[in-house]
């Protein structure tokens, strides 16, 4: 018997913590739009938050259907697909709010997509799709493949210039790389040969 329960939404820790965090996230934005001096974009952000963790709520118990198989098929298309979206935000992107010197949304019709958010899913799949983690890695040149599927969305992301979620890239590979049982002196570029 399992120790972790299920729920339609998968395990019951992890459902409860992402519930938790959304709603401390969702309380966050809300205070972020209390402020003395008015603004017409803060107004009612927190509802709209509230709104698409809905939605993606019920995107979840869906997407937990699909069959792993799927996903393994779709990762390199995805993440051609992502390359495409990150190359378009650099031709046709532009910046929202505190970040309206960036080009890091596209807008279609009356919705806005931010291309690197997609990317750092693609960018997972399509590392996990080349199975170098598969195995332990002792050297840096062992993680060649993984670093070059990182670094070019990383690279775009970089030219939008978003540091914020370029350094995301960066931090979950090494976390990857961590869980994947590199030792600590490769990951921190230093090896024995």
């Amino acid at each position: 018997m399992s120790r972790f329960r299920s729920t339609p939404l998968g395990d019951s820790t992890m459902f409860w913590l992402v519930i938790g965090l959304a709603g401390f996230g969702i309380m966050m934005v809300y205070s972020a739009g209390v402020l003395d001096v008015p603004s017409n974009v803060t107004p009612g952000i927190w509802r709209r938050q509230l709104l698409w963790f809905m939605i993606a709520l019920v995107m979840t118990y869906f997407l937990m259907r699909v069959p792993v198989i799927w996903l393994e098929w779709a990762a390199q298309p995805f993440y051609a697909f992502c390359l495409v979206l990150l190359v378009l935000a650099l031709v046709i992107g532009r910046g929202q709010g505190t970040a309206a010197s960036t080009s890091s949304w596209i807008g279609f019709g009356g919705f806005q997509i931010q291309p690197s958010e997609f990317a750092d899913r693609g960018n997972h799949d399509a590392r996990a799709r080349i199975g170098e983690l598969a195995r332990s890695p002792k050297t840096i040149w062992d993680l060649w493949k993984p670093i070059l599927v990182v670094l070019v969305p990383m690279g775009l992301v970089m030219l939008q210039p978003d540091l914020g979620s370029a350094l995301v890239f960066a931090s979950i590979l090494l976390a990857s790389f961590f869980w994947a049982g590199t030792p600590l002196l490769t990951l921190f570029c230093w090896s024995r040969r």
